[in-house]
């Protein structure tokens, strides 16, 4: 056992007031890793669950393409894509467009722009 004036000493040195602020200045930075580390964490997950997204959609462009792949390796699937692309039609066929009443053709076949007042009062007067 520890007499008692070494018990004394010991006391005396751990409850001094160096010692507190020593312990306080330890506790203090072991807090600040803690919170460190926690801010970490919460934007590891964060990233986790936007990953995690992003596989998702990725997995279904991958699906999509697959159907996609499928379809165009029948020979229908064939045919509707060059007939999506390319203005073609088998013999017999005709090809029908429609053409949009908003791209009105002018004189010369160019398309009518539609100014507006501002814009008309500026070529009138600014020779545009």
């Amino acid at each position: 056992m520890i007499p008692f004036q070494e018990r004394k000493k010991l006391r005396k040195i751990l409850y001094s007031k160096v010692t507190l602020v020593v312990l306080f200045i330890i506790l203090l930075l072991v807090v600040r890793g803690a919170w460190g580390i926690h801010q970490k964490a919460e934007i590891a997950i964060s990233e986790r669950d936007i990953a995690a997204r992003d596989l998702a959609e990725k997995q279904s462009r991958v699906s999509e393409l697959n159907t996609s792949l499928m379809q165009l390796k029948s020979e229908n699937g064939i045919e509707e894509e060059i007939r999506q692309k390319y203005d073609v039609a088998r013999p017999g066929e005709e090809v029908v467009k429609i053409v949009d009443d908003s791209a009105k053709k002018g004189e010369n076949g160019g398309a009518v722009s539609k100014k507006g007042f501002w814009q008309s009062l500026v070529s009138i007067f600014g020779g545009n």
